[in-house]
């Protein structure tokens, strides 16, 4: 079978370098670009959609068929500002976490942290979250663009990327670019290596686009957002998939 045109990425401000470098970089490959969730992504990858794609860390279980591929991923050391639990009380008072139901990364990321290093218990229920009605005792995980219109209207804000470089010392992956085994070959990665490369270069005129009076997005893409895949973000990669895969966060939450 011959390789899908369609490369398939998240459709958040944090991967606008990517989708500069695909659309710009005189090397590109002339993929047709599909941009989407994080769930979705890995939803179009399984279907067989796209051979290429960029998935949430927490949906790599789900596949027979991958490997990781490029230089580039999504990733923090520290905060990462956009993948947060909001409260109006403390979270330990909490006894309900509603789940953003756009990526099972931060789904099972917030799981791990709430149950192993908070110890905390609490009653977890997806949803989507641009609709939902908070009720007392309720915290709520927000990813992606939309904590930028909400993160100054709760009382309590706990960025998951901080929690995890707390508890264990190590950057964080939450996506990584895929490709089914034998449908990509070495020239390929290069011209993709070289476009993400390309857009990353950009960041300032990708800030100014899409930068407007309620939101400067320099701070965020300087200090939060990291896309270079070393071996500190792969071994906080490793960390994870071991932990998710010991006390069976993936069989517990359907997303």
């Amino acid at each position: 079978m011959a390789l899908s045109r369609k490369i398939v990425l998240v459709n958040y401000l944090n991967s606008k370098p990517f989708e500069y470098g695909l659309k710009n970089h005189n090397v590109n490959s002339g993929f047709d670009i599909i941009t989407t969730t994080p769930a979705r992504c890995a939803a179009l990858y399984e279907d067989h959609t796209s051979d290429i794609a960029l998935v949430p860390v927490g949906a790599l279980h789900q596949f027979s068929d991958y490997k990781i591929i490029t230089d580039f991923c999504i990733g923090c050391d520290g905060e990462v500002r956009t993948v947060c639990i909001f409260s109006n009380e403390k979270l330990e008072n909490c006894t309900r976490l509603l789940l953003d139901n756009h990526s099972r990364t931060s789904v099972l990321l917030s799981k791990l942290i709430i149950e192993e290093y908070l110890n905390l218990n609490l009653s977890y229920h997806p949803l989507n979250v641009t609709d939902f009605v908070m009720n007392e005792g309720d915290a709520v995980l927000m990813i992606g663009d939309k904590v930028f219109d909400h993160e100054n209207k709760f009382r309590y804000k706990y960025d998951l990327g901080n929690l995890w470089k707390e508890w264990t010392g190590l950057p964080f992956v939450f996506a990584v670019w895929i490709a089914r085994e034998n449908k990509i070959n070495d020239l390929t990665v290069q011209k993709l290596n070289e476009s993400f490369q390309y857009g990353i270069a950009h960041l300032p005129q990708i800030i100014q686009k899409e930068s407007n009076d309620h939101l400067d997005l320099y701070y965020y893409f300087s200090n939060n957002i990291q896309y270079i895949l070393d071996e500190n973000k792969r071994s906080a990669l490793g960390l994870f998939s071991s932990k998710i895969c010991r006390i069976k966060c993936a069989d517990s939450i359907k997303i």
